[in-house]
C-alpha cells in the first residue's frame, strides 16, 4: 500500500471541477434567460415569456427549498441527501415544462413522441451495449439523453431564433446567408449539446473514465436531441422525417457530432495540465461544429426533392457522403479506446492478484481481461447455480473492473478520491464474493 501513488488533488470535496461546474450551470440559465428576455421585448414570442416563467418558478422553489434544508437541517450528510433530492425534483419539474414547451414548438405532436420512443430507447440500449469493457450507469446515459432532448434544444430554439431575426435578416438572399444559416444551426445546436459532456465529465469524474465514455455520452446527448428534433420536424414534415431521422440518420447525425465533442473531452480526462485538456475539448468542439455545418450547407446548396420517392433515393447517399467519413472516425476512436482499455484493465488485474489479499484470484485474471470469457463464465454459473449464481458472477465481475479501472486511473495520477476510495471498492469485492452485502 505504501507504492500506492497519492490522489492527485488531496482535497476532493473541495476540487475546482466543482465550481467551474457551477458557474457553468449558473451561466447556462442568465444565458438562457438574457435570450428569452431579448426575444420578448424585440419579437414578443409568447413561448419564449412561457420559458422565463418556468425558469423563475423553478428557480425560486429551488431556493426556497435549500434555505429551509440550509437552516433546519446542520448534518452535513443529510444535508448533501436532502439537497440532492431537492435538486432531482426539481430538475425533473424543469425538464417536464421545457419539453412541455418543445412539444407547443411541435404542435402537440404525441404521436412523434409515441414513434420515436422505442427507435431513441433501442439506440441508447445498443450505445451502452457495446462499451463492454464496463458500461456506464443507465441513470448518467438517461440524463444526458435528457439533456439533449430537452435543455439543447430549448437552448439552441432561443439562439437560432435570435441569430436568424438578427444576422440572417440583414444579408441578402444567396450563398451567403446559407452559410450563415447553416453556421447558425451548427454552432448553436453543438454546444448546447456539449456543455452537457462538460458537465459529467467535471461533476461525476468517476464515471467518465476516457475517450470511450466520452463517445457514449456525447452519442447519448446527440441522440436526445435527434429525438426531440425529429417530433418537431415531422409536425411539419409527416412521416419521412421518422423514416430519415430515426432510421437513416439515427447514428449519422447528431449522435455523431456530440460524439466527437465527447471524444475530445475523454481524451482530456487523461491529459495532464490545463492547456492541453483546453486544447482537446476545443479540438472536440470545433470538429463537430464543422461536422454539422457540412450537413446543413450541403442542405443549403443542394436542396431535396420533395417527392418522397425521390428523397429516399437521394438521401443515403448524402448521409453516407456527409456523415459516413466523421461516423468512420467515431468507431476508429471508440474501438481504439476500448482496446488501450482492455489492455490497461489486464495490467490491473494481474498486478491485484499479486497482492496477498488481493480481490482478483490468479485464475481470474484471464477470465476478466476478456469479455467472452466473461460472459461464458456467468452463463456456466448459470447452468450449475441458477439465476442466483448468474447475477452473483456478473456483480462481483462488475466490481473487480471497477477495482480495475480505479487502480489504472491512480497509476496515472488522472484521480482526485483518496486512497480510501481504493480501499472501499476492494472491500465491496471480497464482500460480494463471501455473500455478505457489499458496503455502500
Amino acid at each position: 500500500m505504501a507504492l500506492q501513488p497519492a490522489a492527485a488533488y488531496p482535497r476532493p470535496h473541495r476540487a475546482p471541477r466543482y465550481k467551474l461546474a457551477a458557474a457553468i450551470g449558473g451561466a447556462i440559465l442568465l444565458v438562457y434567460l438574457a435570450g428569452s428576455v431579448v426575444e420578448i421585448v424585440a419579437f414578443r414570442d409568447f413561448v419564449a415569456i412561457i420559458d422565463v416563467a418556468g425558469l423563475l418558478l423553478v428557480g425560486f422553489f429551488a431556493f426556497g427549498t435549500w434555505l429551509i434544508i440550509h437552516a433546519v437541517d446542520r448534518q452535513p450528510e443529510k444535508r448533501r441527501l436532502h439537497l440532492t433530492r431537492a435538486a432531482i425534483v426539481f430538475g425533473l419539474a424543469l425538464s417536464l415544462f421545457l419539453f412541455g414547451v418543445n412539444l407547443l414548438n411541435a404542435n402537440l405532436n404525441f404521436v412523434g413522441v409515441l414513434l420515436c420512443i422505442p427507435t431513441t430507447g433501442f439506440a441508447l440500449f445498443l450505445l451502452r451495449w457495446v462499451d463492454y469493457n464496463e458500461r456506464e450507469p443507465w441513470r448518467l446515459v438517461l440524463v444526458a439523453a435528457g439533456w439533449g432532448a430537452v435543455v439543447a434544444t430549448t437552448l439552441a430554439l432561443v439562439f437560432e431564433s435570435l441569430w436568424s431575426a438578427t444576422i440572417d435578416a440583414g444579408l441578402i438572399p444567396g450563398p451567403g446567408q446559407a452559410v450563415a444559416t447553416a453556421f447558425n444551426a451548427a454552432l448553436f445546436e453543438e454546444v448546447p449539446k456539449g456543455l452537457a459532456v462538460v458537465l459529467l465529465y467535471l461533476v461525476m469524474r468517476d464515471e467518465f473514465d476516457d475517450v470511450v465514455d466520452g463517445i457514449v455520452y456525447g452519442a447519448a446527448v446527440g441522440l436526445g436531441f435527434n429525438f426531440m428534433e425529429t417530433v418537431v420536424y415531422m409536425s411539419v414534415g409527416g412521416a419521412n422525417q421518422w423514416l430519415f431521422r430515426q432510421w437513416l440518420g439515427l447514428y449519422l447525425g447528431h449522435a455523431t457530432y456530440t460524439a466527437l465533442i465527447g471524444a475530445g473531452i475523454g481524451a482530456a480526462r487523461q491529459l495532464r495540465g490545463p492547456v492541453r485538456k483546453g486544447i482537446a475539448i476545443a479540438c472536440g468542439f470545433t470538429i463537430a461544429v464543422a461536422a454539422h455545418f457540412s450537413w446543413d450547407a450541403w442542405l443549403w446548396y443542394f436542396p431535396q426533392p420533395n417527392d418522397p420517392a425521390l428523397q429516399l433515393l437521394s438521401l443515403p447517399g448524402m448521409y453516407l457522403a456527409m456523415d459516413g467519413p466523421f461516423f468512420l472516425a467515431v468507431m476508429a476512436l471508440f474501438l481504439l479506446g476500448l482496446r488501450a482499455e482492455g489492455r490497461a484493465l489486464s495490467t490491473q488485474f494481474a498486478a491485484e492478484a499479486a497482492l496477498p489479499d488481493g480481490a482478483v484470484l490468479p485464475a481470474e485474471v484471464p477470465v476478466l481481461s476478456s469479455v467472452g470469457r466473461r460472459i461464458d463464465a456467468r452463463f456456466r454459473m448459470l447452468q450449475h447455480r441458477g439465476w442466483y449464481g448468474y447475477f452473483w458472477l456478473r456483480r462481483l465481475q462488475r466490481a473487480q473492473i471497477d477495482l480495475a479501472m480505479e487502480r489504472w486511473h491512480r497509476a496515472r495520477k488522472e484521480i482526485d478520491t483518496p486512497l480510501e476510495a481504493e480501499l472501499k471498492l476492494r472491500d465491496r469485492v471480497l464482500a460480494i464474493r463471501a455473500g455478505t452485502k457489499p458496503p455502500a
